[in-house]
């Protein structure tokens, strides 16, 4: 057998490798992702540049007039805030003036300001700010202004605690708790808060593993029934089942070849993504003092290793499965793009469970849902490897989805027939002709 289906496997993989639609969906990750990510590393450097050279503009209206309202105007500016003071306008006026001009805030200074600061009341500063894009820029903007603010209000704060009792550490008031964090990580305790530990590593293992193993399979199933579908137009796929080889033996060796394919391309889009995130996280991170997460950090069994791989090479067969059975109900290549999008349903599924939920916390007939589902599996192991014991579900799961890949496998071989494959093909036109004509 193995003999019989090297040659298939060879021929599978050179027809992909010869269409040039292949390649755009090879190439199209590894030059796109570091282009965008390129465009917005640049837009945000550009943004910070502007902000570090010319300073926050910041339009004030000090209706006070005291001491203390100028002493508060001296403090922002301190803190790198470029501070115009504005005459006595009404309010209505100076944001209509400001429209035509580069600043986005303005400051008012309300009458009583010194006497509310020094009555040790609490005192107000109207702040506008004025929206004129959404982008990066504005928020980073309007986030200077405000910690600028909680500065000047915490210095407030501290210069109200020493003039009432000079021996006390203004700090140990605003501060009276001290919290130190541990997290458990499987039989590990670390010294280290669960936020800065989920901020570190939440990027790669909860979000970016479950994208990439969505992707490979993903882009298994579109190469499937591209290929397939490409077969059908030049009535290829017909000739090669009426030789003497056993349509099992065709079938694999378009699983496999289009595996192969689709590895490929994953490994480029991988690529293209870690260019990606170096330009867009190019800054070191700073989590706080003696921190070594990822030296301290147990790393995952080399049996989780394993169940990874073959629930991935499991995915890895049920995606294609589905792909060849789209290609080879589709007469043509447009057909089979149009519905290779419903094999993405049971893919995505589980990658957003994995994102955004826990299955454990669903209801019962969604956990079976997901658990029914084969791709299911690798997101579930990715995400529980580093960080606790596989769950008990999952050592029942990839004998069940083995079993379930082979069946599919099974049904899909007794599909490829040349009578069925034109009976199923002509129907499915049918219906799609029907349902353009109708009003």
């Amino acid at each position: 057998m193995l003999g019989s289906l090297l040659p298939l496997i060879e021929k599978e993989i050179k027809d992909l490798l010869r269409d040039p639609r292949i390649y755009i969906g090879l190439l199209a990750p590894i030059l796109i992702m570091p282009i965008i990510g390129l465009v917005i590393s640049s837009a945000m450097q550009s943004s910070i540049e502007m902000i570090s050279r010319e300073g926050v503009k910041v339009a004030v209206i000090d209706l006070d007039r005291t001491f203390t309202s100028r002493e508060f105007m001296g403090f922002i500016r301190s803190l790198g805030l470029n501070v115009s003071e504005f005459p006595s306008l009404k309010v209505e006026d100076a944001i209509e003036e400001l429209k035509g001009s580069d600043t986005r805030i303005l400051m008012v200074v309300p009458n009583g300001f010194e006497s509310n600061v020094t009555s040790f009341r609490k005192a107000q500063v109207y702040v506008f700010f004025i929206i004129k894009s959404t982008g990066l820029s504005s928020i980073g903007i309007f986030s200077v202004v405000e910690n600028v603010l909680n500065a000047y209000s915490k210095a407030l704060v501290e210069s109200f605690i020493s003039s009432k009792s000079p021996e006390v550490n203004p700090e140990d008031v605003l501060n009276p708790l001290t919290t130190v964090s541990y997290t458990v990580v499987k039989d590990r305790i670390l010294k280290v808060s669960p936020g800065v530990l989920f901020n570190q590593f939440f990027m790669s293992s909860g979000i970016i593993v479950p994208i990439v193993l969505m992707l490979v399979s993903t882009s298994v199933a579109q190469i499937a029934a591209t290929a397939t579908a490409v077969e059908n137009e030049e009535k290829t796929l017909e000739t090669l089942l009426t030789l003497p080889i056993s349509r099992y033996s065709i079938l694999m060796g378009k699983l496999i070849g289009s595996a192969v394919v689709a590895m490929l391309g994953t490994v480029l889009f991988i690529i293209g993504l870690i260019v990606y995130f170096q330009s867009i996280f190019s800054s070191p991170i700073i989590a706080g003092e003696d921190l070594s997460i990822s030296l301290e950090l147990p790393t995952a069994s080399f049996e989780s290793y394993a169940m990874l791989f073959v629930s991935l090479l499991i995915a890895i067969f049920f995606a294609t499965s589905l792909g060849v059975i789209i290609g080879a109900l589709s007469s043509d290549v447009r057909i089979s793009g149009s519905l290779v999008g419903f094999v993405q349903i049971p893919i995505m599924v589980p990658m957003f469970m994995a994102i955004y939920g826990d299955v454990r916390a669903l209801p019962l007939a969604l956990q079976l849902f997901i658990y029914a589902l084969p791709p299911s599996y690798p997101m579930l192991i990715a995400q529980s490897m580093f960080f606790s014991e596989l769950p008990f579900e999952v050592a029942l799961g990839i004998p069940y989805s083995a079993a379930f890949t082979v069946f599919l496998v099974y049904l899909t071989s007794k599909l490829l027939v040349p009578e069925k494959l034109l009976s199923l093909q002509h129907k499915l036109l049918m219906r799609r002709m029907k349902s353009k004509t109708m009003p």
